[in-house]
């Protein structure tokens, strides 16, 4: 708990600290999805925010002029675990910047930010590699902070040796932890089998999959969805990787080259389908063409060409309902395991087509 006159800094410094005006300070601060020239103000926009301790005037008021319980200002750490600084999947980017808006306005603190991707890696989970990994995040000399928010995949060994150090600990997340914590769920199982379905519908029965295979919800649902349809899966149909743009790229080279390649591909990432796209206007003289369907529904999935048939993810509410379920917690609002399951819905746009269909669109990004 940190003391609000302290904390409570103005938009006019993070203004002086960056070099910009105050005006596009408090855009980037109200508004995730606000649109620089350069993304580099905006990234040194957020990271002034996070080392004054930033927080909206209007939470700081109200937390002055509260009770005394509501004069509490809670320090909140973060842990993205699918994406480390230098393969950065935009899912989690915009995951994060919803989570930091949602923080201040609630009166809350951003601690620290952490990237590392080692802790959704399932070999390294059997290592005597991961106590130290958690170790380093909680140095003794330093004071702990209220909370910590998970997004992303997080191994068995990894939750339960963080659970060790955290007492008030929530996940965002699309593999489930099996109730070894609170967590805000969008099941990667029913999102696959609503994405193969509709390949399905569209009478392709050479699905392939790509993205990430060890204990992974989404590979599970894809799996399950060929044998609901009474399709035999394919081992050549299937590239295990993990989610960048590079790798969707690689994938395509990969069935480009089967000489009986799928002609539906579901993609567990957006960025994955975002770079299969970009392969595919590479390489069309070719022939090559197949419908590709994706899940996470990040901004530049609308952007694409063709524009990018996807699950998209309710992202506010899973951020919102994972600060709900924290600061309950840390209140002492509940003390069993709690999960929050939203849906995702399919949004369908063009980069899907029914098999055999003669009229292919442009492929290009």
């Amino acid at each position: 708990m940190i003391n609000c006159e302290v904390s409570c800094m103005s938009l006019k410094k993070i203004a002086e600290m960056t070099g910009v005006s105050v005006s596009t300070v408090g855009r980037i601060l109200s508004d995730p999805n606000h649109k620089c020239a350069n993304e580099d103000v905006k990234r040194k926009v957020i990271e002034a925010a996070r080392e004054i301790n930033y927080i909206p005037n209007a939470s700081a008021r109200a937390l002055k002029t509260g009770s005394k319980s509501e004069e509490k200002i809670y320090r909140i750490d973060i842990l993205l675990t699918r994406a480390a600084h230098e393969m950065t999947d935009p899912f989690y980017d915009e995951l994060l910047m919803l989570l930091e808006k949602e923080l201040r306005n609630s009166g809350c603190i951003v601690g620290n930010v952490w990237h590392n991707a080692e802790f959704s890696d399932e070999k390294l989970s059997r290592t005597d590699r991961m106590p130290k990994l958690v170790d380093e995040l909680y140095p003794a000399d330093v004071p702990r902070s209220d909370g910590l928010i998970i997004i992303g995949k997080v191994t068995l060994k990894a939750l339960k040796l963080l659970r060790n150090k955290e007492k008030n600990l929530v996940t965002i997340n699309r593999n489930s932890t099996n109730y070894e914590a609170d967590e805000v769920l969008c099941d990667g199982s029913r999102i696959a089998r609503t994405a193969v379905t509709y390949l399905t519908k569209l009478g392709h029965t050479k699905i392939g999959y790509v993205g990430d295979c060890h204990n992974e919800a989404r590979f599970a649902g894809y799996q399950a969805a060929l044998m609901n349809n009474r399709i035999t899966p394919d081992i050549d149909h299937i590239f295990d990787t993990l989610p960048n743009e590079a790798n969707g790229i690689a994938a395509m080279e990969y069935f480009a080259s089967l000489d009986d390649p799928p002609t539906g591909i579901y993609c567990a990432n957006d960025i994955l389908a975002v770079g299969m796209l970009g392969a595919m206007n590479r390489r069309r003289s070719r022939g090559y063409m197949p419908s590709v369907i994706s899940s996470d529904d990040i901004e530049t999935a609308q952007y694409t060409k063709p524009m990018l048939t996807t699950i998209s993810l309710p992202k506010n509410e899973m951020v919102r309902f994972a600060l709900m379920l924290l600061l309950d917690r840390i209140k002492g609002g509940h003390r069993t395991i709690s999960r929050i399951e939203v849906e995702g819905t399919l949004v369908i746009r063009e980069s899907c087509r029914p098999v055999g269909e003669l009229n292919e669109p442009e492929y290009y990004i």
